[in-house]
């Protein structure tokens, strides 16, 4: 679901509430102050003057403190702490409101003349009143005015009343109850048209964004189109100047130049192509077979001359023939990797690529004896970020090739140390997968979703895999007989704090061998048997893993 279409949280419906509260203050007060006036008419009606103004004093400063304590509320400081400190706030001046209204009806109030109690308790009721069917903006506040308004008056009548008083002291009581029971299904009511309403105002903000950002599209658009007609020609005349060039070159070495500018300029082509077509769906990726050697003298010949004009040397090692991959891209990744090196890590003294293969991996390495990256950058590398610009670049490099490498089905790393220069090591499959892992069938035991990739059925079946799930290992041995196709690997992936028997796995291990995920928030795990994996940042690093164990 679109993050913006969400239903609201918890957080953002207790900061409308407290918005709502402080919009409201003045209007009702308006009705309190009413109320006020005939609670301390009542009074002087009956020579209580002295109480009268007593009572309008601390009831009309109670109303004024309300006033000013919800016109307090800023809506844009809605952090969790902030809101829930701003209602407990309400709360406690509710009761405290509640307390001065009851102290006014129990002025009022008289063993000597049943009118004058009941006209106390009318005014309390009234107060309550208004929340019990139509529901209230805030519940506890609601109940906390309720409460230490009715409650006292009640216990009085009860303890200190006879007859009829006593009587209707046991009716408020009841009265009061039943403001407890009805009020929370009216306020719950109040609290989904909030919800409601917070939806519609995230909805349409969504909307008026989505407008922006197709705006913002169609101009980048247009200009992403008129960059491309602009360098298609100063391109086009490149090709041909090259053209020319090729045909009264005079020597190897010159021609050996040509074609290493053509190569470059082919690579400049593409990427025009790649950005005039941004805003289109992703292509398939081009698997071509690379001859590693002729690839890489070809970046030797690149960039030895830009080494040597850094006094830095340059050696490359190749002991592999041949990989199948998208060679533009992967093209891409090694300059940047080797820019990297120009900028960063000629003053070493010594640059080095290596091509070599690692299981079913192919590893490209280029290796510095530069400056090390910070601690700090290297968490951003690894975290996928962007680095900060610096006079020699603009920190993209990187982040560039780290996307590039997931999309190939391959990944990044890199090391630093101080001291020892820089390691950027790419790992991709070096070769096309056997049949069996083009159509593999995976059984995942446990939980269903991993962090910051979705669901596992979703994931699994982007690989073109089949999947199964199973809560259990019970029900995944059932799930492998009502199939009646055994998996080509099972992934154990436990709830947190729980962990399956050695038995279990054991019957499972007979099917199909097992790998056993762990998660960061789960601890020390202590598996029951099998390979053990962490689990990865990235989707590509999780599917190489699991690719090793089929």
């Amino acid at each position: 679901m679109n993050q913006a279409f969400a239903p609201p949280t918890e957080v953002e419906v207790r900061a409308e509430e407290a918005r709502m509260l402080r919009e409201r203050a003045v209007a009702s007060a308006r009705s309190v102050f009413i109320i006020i006036a005939l609670i301390a008419i009542s009074l002087a009606s009956v020579h209580l003057y002295r109480e009268a103004m007593i009572w309008m004093g601390l009831a009309s400063v109670m109303v004024v403190v309300t006033i000013v304590y919800a016109r307090s509320w800023q809506h844009t400081e809605d952090t969790p702490k902030q809101v829930n400190r701003y209602l407990m706030g309400h709360i406690a001046i509710s009761a405290c409101t509640g307390l001065i209204w009851a102290f006014g009806a129990l002025q009022l109030a008289s063993p000597t003349s049943e009118l004058q109690t009941f006209l106390a308790g009318l005014f309390l009721t009234s107060i309550t009143a208004g929340g019990v069917m139509a529901g209230t903006v805030y519940r506890p506040g609601y109940l906390a005015i309720a409460v230490c308004a009715l409650l006292p008056f009640c216990l009085y009548l009860l303890v200190t009343m006879e007859g009829v008083q006593r009587i209707y002291g046991g009716f408020l009581l009841f009265f009061l109850t039943f403001c407890f029971s009805t009020n929370k299904t009216a306020s719950q009511k109040t609290r989904d048209a909030l919800a409601a309403k917070l939806t519609s105002r995230k909805a349409e903000k969504a909307l008026e964004e989505f407008a922006e950002a197709a705006k913002l599209q169609r101009a980048t658009k247009r200009s992403l189109q008129a960059i491309r007609h602009d360098m298609a020609q100063p391109l086009l005349a490149l090709r041909n100047f090259l053209t020319e060039m090729d045909r009264k070159a005079t020597s190897p070495e010159q021609a050996v130049l040509v074609r290493q500018i053509r190569l470059a300029l082919i690579s400049q082509e593409s990427l025009v192509e790649e950005l005039s077509n941004v805003d289109q769906p992703a292509p398939e990726q081009v698997q071509t077979e690379i001859d590693v050697a002729e690839l890489v003298a070809q970046l030797d010949d690149e960039y030895r001359p830009q080494f040597a004009s850094e006094a830095c040397g340059f050696a490359v090692n190749v002991d592999l023939d041949v990989v199948v991959s998208d060679r533009a891209k992967l093209e891409r990744i090694l300059r940047n990797f080797l820019s990297n090196a120009v900028k960063y890590g000629a003053s070493g003294g010594m640059v080095e690529l290596s091509v070599f293969a690692q299981g079913s991996d192919s590893v490209w390495q280029i290796t510095d004896r530069g400056p090390s990256l910070t601690e700090a950058q290297l968490r951003a590398v690894r975290r996928g970020e962007d680095l900060a610009a610096t006079s020699r670049g603009s920190g993209l490099g990187l982040g560039i090739a780290g996307k590039l490498a997931q999309d190939i089905g391959g990944a990044i790393e890199i090391a630093s140390g101080q001291g020892t220069g820089t390691t950027a090591v790419l790992r991709l499959p070096h070769s096309t997968r056997a049949d069996v892992q083009d159509q593999a069938f995976v059984l995942v035991v446990g939980q269903e979703t991993l962090p910051n990739m979705g669901a596992w059925a979703d994931l699994i079946s982007s690989w073109v895999w089949m999947f199964a799930h199973a809560e259990t290992c019970r029900e995944a041995a059932e799930t492998i007989t009502v199939l009646g196709q055994e998996p080509d690997l099972i992934v154990l992936d436990p709830p947190v704090d729980q962990t399956f028997s050695p038995e279990e796995v054991r019957s499972l291990r007979a099917h199909a061998p097992t790998v056993h995920l762990t998660r960061s928030s789960q601890g020390e795990v202590h598996p029951s048997g099998g390979t053990t994996i962490a689990l990865p940042d990235h989707e590509a690093e999780l599917r190489q893993m699991l690719e090793r164990h089929l």
